[in-house]
């Protein structure tokens, strides 16, 4: 089936719903992705949502957003922890910058891989208000990526393991 994959050294921006519609329609704000989306990824130095609400010229510290749902697999860099400094976990994964603080969900159906420590988006994680307010998190593995045609393009595969010997033994 048809697919995308969007790919960048440098740190990716997804403005509003992405990939909620597929063959049998559209659907957002839900973890049911059915048919409704297309086997895609986002492969990036680091991934930053920004809803519909979006505005580049406003100039408030927390913009207000409005529900967004992305339906994706995200391969993507990651600031370490170390030391004192935390990275920000799973849940600074995928990046936000706007207060999600009210009922306003964030609905991700996906796959989360770390693929490499960030190269560009290397600042690291501040106590929830300095960027961003958290969402309430809608978060869901997509149950099209256990199919092979619902993988997405450029997915690693192996074929077949086949072992010959074991050495040192």
């Amino acid at each position: 089936s048809a697919g995308l994959g969007v790919a960048t050294p440098f740190p990716m921006y997804v403005k509003g719903n992405f990939n909620v519609t597929g063959s049998s329609g559209t659907r957002a704000n839900t973890n049911a992705t059915g048919n409704y989306t297309y086997p895609a990824a986002l492969y990036a130095d680091a991934v930053t949502i920004l809803s519909s609400n979006w505005n580049d010229t406003t100039t408030s510290k927390l913009p207000t957003p409005i529900a967004t749902t992305v339906n994706a697999a995200c391969l993507e860099g990651i600031v370490p922890s170390i030391n004192s400094t935390y990275s920000g976990g799973v849940e600074n994964f995928l990046r936000l910058l706007e207060n999600w603080s009210s009922s306003t969900a964030l609905t991700y159906n996906g796959s989360i891989v770390v693929m490499f420590p960030s190269v560009y988006a290397t600042n690291s994680w501040l106590n929830t208000g300095n960027y961003y307010n958290a969402p309430k998190r809608n978060w869901a593995f997509d149950l099209n990526f256990a199919q092979q045609s619902g993988l997405p393009p450029l997915t690693p595969q192996i074929k077949a393991v086949i072992r010959s010997q074991w050495f040192g033994q």
